[in-house]
């Protein structure tokens, strides 16, 4: 059953953990990183581009039983399989109890149990087939936050193709039982910033209502600006660890060091290494200021002076800054594309030298660095990951496990002065 349901699900623009055990903390940056991809490659190009960031209205509450039984079946689930299916969604009953008054029991109709481990792959089967209705717009789902981008050279005919392609996305909810919540839904127009945007303001309606334009929203924890800048995620994440450094400040003549260090790793890491891949591609002048604070909580952690020099610390705590973070996190992400352990979306997304030409290379078992016009371009993972993993010593690139690979490579990381 399980070879079936892949066979039908269409992996090139729907993103979720992938059969090789990818955690959900860890696929998260997945459609980031595929939004950052698809908007850099249309700066390149120079061309505008739109991103439309739907917010269905409890959408988790409103997937219809008939319908997503009917799904199932198509993607290959039938007979006793189909029928536990039916089981699990029917039969449920509900009511509501206040101040001692009861409702009377009704029937539940609509939705996936909320809290399961099923809910969210239903939901993903359920809006499967979406990017159906439009094979010129790219969808990004993830559970249930849903994003299309489309892109042209001319910001007139972008609008007017997207505001077409709309409608089919219109009518595709409907037929669905499916509503957006528009006031939650908004677009950005991304753009270099030598590219100017046109009046009056474009114009994207759905369903008759026209979408709120702004020039940053936050997706998957993470703001994303019209110029992929990431100076507003950066911004914000600096405020969150500037608060939690005073926790640390105020125990650093009081706790032992390992403790300190394990408060670091509560209050301040995570904020630092959370889709670090994408964010962290920023200018070095973007990440600087946070890249002060991170050296304040090593002070604090180590209990040295304020103004003594953090190189040797980061070294003795086994600590990596800022950028270390994000060479690490792309070495990582190349070693599980090299091994197919992503999902099928970047089965092509990276090719050897030898693939390209076949004269005569230093080595030609490196990967492919492609041209890039903009700096934007250049950062993302796409020109930035062959160019770091080609740099990365060829016995820490031949490691056999995912393990091994991690082990070595932070240590080589640590040692290196350039980062």
């Amino acid at each position: 059953m399980h070879e079936r349901l892949t066979n039908y699900i269409s992996t090139s623009q729907i993103l979720f953990p992938s059969q090789h055990g990818f955690q959900a903390g860890h696929s998260t940056f997945m459609p980031l990183l595929s939004m950052q991809d698809k908007i850099s490659a249309a700066m390149d190009n120079n061309e505008y581009s739109i991103g439309i960031f739907l917010d269905l209205a409890k959408a988790f509450d409103t997937i219809d039983h008939n319908i997503l039984i009917k799904k199932l079946s198509v993607y290959g689930i039938r007979n006793n399989q189909l029928n536990w299916f039916i089981s699990y969604l029917g039969n449920r009953m509900q009511l509501v109890s206040c101040n001692g008054v009861t409702s009377s029991v009704k029937h539940i109709a609509f939705g996936v149990p909320q809290g399961s481990i099923l809910g969210p792959l239903l939901f993903i089967l359920y809006i499967n087939d979406l990017p159906n209705v439009s094979p010129d717009l790219f969808f990004i789902l993830f559970a249930d936050d849903t994003n299309v981008f489309n892109s042209h050279k001319s910001i007139e005919a972008l609008v007017n193709h997207t505001n077409t392609e709309l409608q089919k996305i219109a009518i595709w909810f409907q037929a669905n039982k499916l509503t957006l919540n528009i006031d939650k839904t908004n677009f950005i127009i991304f753009r270099s910033h030598q590219k100017a945007l046109p009046l009056p303001d474009p114009n994207l309606i759905i369903m008759g209502t026209s979408i709120t334009q702004v020039t940053s929203t936050k997706f998957l924890g993470v703001f994303v600006d019209q110029h992929l800048s990431w100076k507003q995620h950066i911004s914000s994440i600096s405020c969150k660890v500037s608060k939690n450094l005073g926790i640390l400040s105020r125990t650093a003549r009081i706790l032992p060091s390992h403790i300190r260090l394990s408060l670091y790793f509560t209050l301040i890491y995570p904020y630092l290494t959370h889709c670090n891949l994408v964010w962290a591609s920023a200018y070095k002048t973007n990440l600087s200021n946070l890249q002060i604070l991170q050296k304040r909580a090593i002070r604090f952690i180590a209990n040295i002076p304020p103004a003594t020099h953090t190189q040797a610390e980061f070294f003795n705590l086994k600590l990596l800054k800022i950028s270390q973070i994000r060479h690490y996190q792309v070495g990582i992400f190349m070693y599980r594309y090299l091994h197919n352990l992503l999902p099928p979306t970047y089965q092509h997304f990276f090719s050897l030298n030898s693939d390209i030409h076949s004269h005569p290379s230093r080595n030609p078992y490196s990967l492919y660095i492609p041209f890039a016009r903009t700096n934007t371009r250049l950062a993302s993972i796409r020109c930035d990951g062959p160019r770091k993993w080609n740099d990365i010593p060829l016995h820490i690139r031949s490691l056999p496990s995912v393990h091994l690979f991690k082990r070595e490579l932070r240590s080589y990381i640590l040692l290196e002065p350039c980062y």
